[in-house]
């Protein structure tokens, strides 16, 4: 009998705690149709943030950086072998055409001048030797020529003949080759002249001299390239500005569009000039192509230096009374993307039809260059389809039917608490 209580007893818990479980399940699906189903609170309302739109001129840019440098830069070398003498001029100074910016010391090169011209003395003394020879075996040659043609031959005999002609024809060589010599010896010092010449470096342009390179004292030996000793620019009152382009914008980029540019060591001055070359040539790093484009810039005020690192903007457009929104208004969509796809759920986890908040998706941004931006329309945001014509950091010009000036568009959103 006792087991038989217990065994009711058992059957009446397990009976309450089936109960309980099931009021557990039904009060949570209760409030999961609650929260889909029923719409939020007043202190959860989304408030909407706007902006105008609005008529002005909109400046389209490309953006490249690139370094300063002088319009026109040489490299000053030597071409002869020695050591460093004197340095006339340093950093920064001033030259001209012709100056002497350094020499080597010539006394090697002076010595092989005397040496050559000791050479050519020699070589014209034999010459003018080998003339008076020459001359005295001609007028031997001639009489005996002339006296064995009027003997018919007999006298003298053949052999004496021919060995006056063949003494005759040997020193004509002989001059020959000490012509030979002397302009040998002139050549080598024509070429020890020039070298002596050249042991003064000189400047081939008017301008400053950019870097030094070499020291009093210093042995330079000239091989196949000359050392390099000296780098001046030949003006920098003008200069260019040298920078990279991107492959997809350099469509775009002409000759004589304006520039705008800044530099770290004057961050707050806006700099200008127009772009004077595209080069054609290529240049890859990292399989980025890109292409160097000539900025000519005028620095009369000698602030921008050589080699300085620069950020510019290149106008591309600059077009007039545009209808133009900002850019936010493009990149933005609703969290959820209406009120009335919230009545009806997909599934249950996240809510449905959700995008991020600033997220540019392929409804708000096409590929045909037309986008989607949303204005208020009863307090809640409505969708609309506007063609992008341009765009530049901040805002864009647009085409809309139904779009007009002063109407307001969405750029963002915020929960209310």
């Amino acid at each position: 009998m006792s087991n038989l209580k217990e065994e009711l007893n058992n059957y009446k818990d397990k009976k309450s705690s089936y109960k309980y479980i099931g009021l557990l399940i039904i009060v949570f699906v209760i409030a999961i149709l609650i929260y889909i189903f029923f719409p939020k609170s007043d202190s959860q309302k989304v408030e909407y943030i706007t902006s105008k739109v609005n008529s002005g001129d909109l400046k389209v840019v490309v953006s490249a950086s690139g370094n300063i440098k002088p319009t026109n830069s040489v490299e000053i070398g030597i071409e002869v072998s020695g050591t460093i003498k004197e340095i006339f001029v340093d950093f920064n100074d001033e030259v001209k055409v012709g100056q002497v910016l350094a020499k080597i010391d010539t006394t090697k090169l002076e010595a092989q001048v005397e040496s050559s011209r000791a050479a050519l003395a020699i070589a014209k003394a034999n010459q003018k030797e080998s003339e008076v020879s020459l001359k005295n075996k001609k007028l031997l040659y001639d009489r005996t020529k002339k006296m064995f043609d009027n003997s018919g031959g007999k006298y003298p005999s053949q052999n004496e003949f021919d060995d006056t002609k063949f003494a005759y024809e040997s020193a004509i060589a002989v001059l020959e080759a000490s012509k030979s010599k002397v302009a040998q010896a002139s050549s080598n010092l024509k070429n020890d002249l020039q070298n002596l010449e050249k042991a003064s470096v000189k400047s081939s342009i008017d301008g400053i001299v950019l870097n030094k390179e070499v020291e009093i004292g210093q042995t330079l030996a000239a091989t196949m390239q000359a050392p390099k000793l000296f780098t001046l620019a030949k003006d920098l009152t003008n200069m260019d500005l040298v920078v990279s382009i991107d492959e997809a914008d350099v469509a775009d980029i002409k000759d004589n569009l304006d520039v705008t540019f800044t530099v770290d060591a004057y961050s707050n001055k806006e700099f200008k000039g127009k772009i004077k070359q595209v080069r054609l040539n290529p240049i890859t790093t990292n399989g980025v192509v890109t292409y160097e484009t000539v900025v000519s810039v005028d620095n009369s005020e000698l602030l921008l230096k050589p080699g300085m690192t620069a950020n510019a903007k290149i106008i591309t457009k600059n077009i007039k009374d545009q209808i133009l929104i900002p850019n936010s208004a493009l990149r933005f969509t609703p969290k959820n993307s209406t009120e009335k796809t919230a009545t009806k759920p997909a599934s249950f986890g996240t809510p449905p039809n959700f995008r991020a908040q600033g997220s540019v998706t392929k409804d708000n941004k096409a590929k045909d260059g037309f986008a989607t931006i949303y204005i208020l329309e009863s307090g809640k945001p409505k969708e609309l389809k506007v063609k992008v014509l341009d765009s530049d950091s901040k805002q864009s010009s647009i085409f809309s039917e139904t779009l007009k000036i002063g109407d307001e568009v969405i750029i963002s959103q915020k929960s209310g608490n």
